[in-house]
């Protein structure tokens, strides 16, 4: 799913613009992570089906999006900060849910934090489509 997802949200990015493409898939890894939540209360495989759709989809689709954004607003230099600090916090995010696990002894709050984190990771998209253009450093 993940290979189709880039494709599918890398094609929707020149259609419909990055901001959008973003955002839906940021709401397909959101309702992929929200349906493996619940398990918790509805044993049954159909939310096992929906997550390993949607999450999949939605999975490392953002990552070419991502840099195309970076490199258009933060040309030269300074591209390279931006995209350490999206590997930091895909670095941080799984040990920080096993940490919630640890003392809560679930992944509830894990998993809704996920999808919280995602819609701030959209409007994170929106913020940056219309932030002004930076011009290009001399010299490059």
């Amino acid at each position: 799913m993940s290979v189709g997802g880039r494709v599918l949200f890398g094609v929707a990015a020149d259609r419909i613009g990055r901001a959008p493409s973003a955002t839906l898939s940021y709401a397909c890894t959101a309702a992929g992570t929200l349906a493996l939540l619940s398990l918790e209360r509805w044993h049954h495989p159909a939310p096992l089906y929906a997550y390993a759709f949607l999450f999949g989809l939605g999975f490392r689709a953002r990552g070419p999006i991502i840099t195309a954004m970076a490199a258009q607003l933060f040309p030269g230099r300074r591209f390279g900060a931006i995209t350490v600090g999206n590997g930091l916090g895909g670095a941080i995010g799984p040990w920080f849910g096993g940490a919630i696990h640890d003392v809560t002894g679930s992944y509830r709050l894990a998993f809704l934090l996920a999808a919280g984190f995602c819609a701030m990771g959209a409007a994170c998209f929106w913020l940056a489509a219309q932030a002004p253009r930076a011009a290009p450093p001399s010299g490059v």
